[in-house]
């Protein structure tokens, strides 16, 4: 998956340059069974590891998600008034909506190239021995059961895997979704707000969010 996505070259996806992530190392016992400590910084060229993939054509690289038959309307004053006021943090123990403000809208094919727009999704915290799993919708407004990985309102999903600890260990964490594509796929562009719904798989109540916005990231 890293060869894959360093050989798509997308403009803005540049490997992790910060020293904490560089210089963090992990332990392994090698084929002599012998204790050895690697670090990211020298496994993120792979000539320097010494192996490569052979190409394979991937099937869904240019593939885009199935378009809404009728695009949700955002732009209605009323629409936004008819979602209920959330208070932060959140606490994620049912199917919640979220009306969120947009830095810009109906932005330019100039101004994209310059800039993604993200949905960031901060402050997650649960207890580390819980299985936590929500996914993330934009602008649905009745069944969300009805939305799959197949359509353009599912901008993705959050995951943690259990770790089994003595005791209960409060762990926080954070996800980001681009927006740039799918706003176009659910003819979004214009609009001022759009609506974040938050579906969670697996039930739980002990998990709370601090924020959700949607941000501007320069594309370097």
């Amino acid at each position: 998956m890293w060869k894959v996505w360093k050989d798509l070259g997308i403009k803005g996806h540049f490997e992790p340059t910060d020293s904490d992530w560089l210089n963090a190392s992990y332990l392994f016992y090698d084929e002599n069974q012998e204790l050895v400590r690697v670090y990211n910084k020298d496994c993120v060229r792979l000539e320097k590891l010494k192996y490569d993939y052979q190409y394979s054509p991937l099937l869904w690289e240019n593939a885009r998600s199935i378009p809404p038959l009728v695009p949700f309307n955002m732009k209605s004053v009323e629409t936004v008034k008819q979602v209920p006021d959330v208070k932060f943090p959140l606490k994620l123990d049912t199917i919640t909506k979220v009306v969120v403000k947009r830095p810009a809208n109906n932005r330019s094919e100039k101004d994209k190239k310059k800039a993604n727009e993200l949905l960031l999704i901060e402050g997650i915290k649960f207890n580390s021995d819980t299985f936590v799993k929500f996914d993330v919708l934009v602008n649905v407004q009745d069944d969300v059961s009805a939305i799959s990985p197949e359509d353009s309102e599912f901008a993705g999903s959050f995951a943690q895997l259990p770790h089994n600890h003595r005791d209960d260990m409060l762990m926080t964490s954070g996800a980001r979704f681009g927006l740039t594509e799918l706003l176009e796929d659910i003819q979004a562009e214009d609009d001022e707000f759009i609506l974040v719904t938050l579906v969670p798989k697996v039930w739980f109540d002990d998990v709370t969010i601090d924020e959700i916005k949607v941000e501007l990231v320069p594309i370097i």
